[in-house]
């Protein structure tokens, strides 16, 4: 198994090894491609009764709050041919800012579709994802013989979410990392608040006895 160069993953897509649906040579990287932000999210921190899909055609951004869940549809539809495999990683410029894939990186040879990426804000500030921004980015290799028997699982041909992933936000009821994130931001200033109510009746103590001794 060899990992393909750029030159490579043009020669493939020639070939007909491999389809990457709006390619752009600008997306290509020394041995990889990067995927960009499609046209729907999922996201975990939502208001009861609100919709956990976020439609980003229209929205344009998606802001990933402390703590919180997200799930992306990438902008690309892929062809792996029985000869090729992928592997997704997140673009450094992410991670650094404290998100973190709970994506299986492996894409079997013969997947057809487009990919969903889960991920996680573990940082302490809300982060900003643009629709049609490169936010992932995937590794082809080619195996040293075609797969006897390749991919034909639930999510061939995926173009949108499957449902038993909006179904498992929706119908998750315990509090999230990100609720408890903002609980503790309004907890401290609250804290704040109540120490400079303190402070000012403990003044007031203070004058009245002063007010008493004179």
């Amino acid at each position: 198994m060899s990992i393909l160069s750029d030159i490579e993953i043009k020669e493939a897509i020639k070939n007909k090894e491999l389809v990457i649906e709006d390619f752009s040579e600008t997306l290509l990287q020394p041995a990889s491609y990067d995927l960009r932000v499609g046209k729907k999210a999922l996201k975990s921190a939502i208001e009861e009764k609100e919709s956990p899909l976020v439609d980003l055609e229209k929205e344009k951004v998606l802001r990933v709050g402390t703590g919180e869940f997200i799930e992306i549809l990438t902008y690309e539809r892929l062809e792996l041919s029985n000869s090729v495999s992928g592997r997704i990683g997140i673009k450094s410029y992410f991670t650094r800012k404290g998100i973190i894939p709970f994506t299986g990186a492996k894409i079997d040879p013969g997947f057809r579709g487009n990919l969903v990426v889960s991920l996680f804000n573990t940082g302490p500030r809300i982060i900003v994802m643009k629709y049609g921004e490169p936010f992932c980015t995937i590794e082809f290799s080619r195996l040293g013989k075609p797969a006897e028997h390749p991919y034909s699982g639930n999510y061939q041909n995926q173009v949108d979410f499957p449902s038993e992933n909006i179904e498992f936000i929706v119908g998750a009821k315990g509090i999230t990392l990100y609720e408890v994130a903002e609980l503790m931001k309004k907890l401290s200033t609250d804290v704040r608040w109540m120490k400079w109510l303190l402070g000012g009746i403990f003044l007031a103590l203070i004058a009245a006895l002063i007010a008493r001794a004179i």
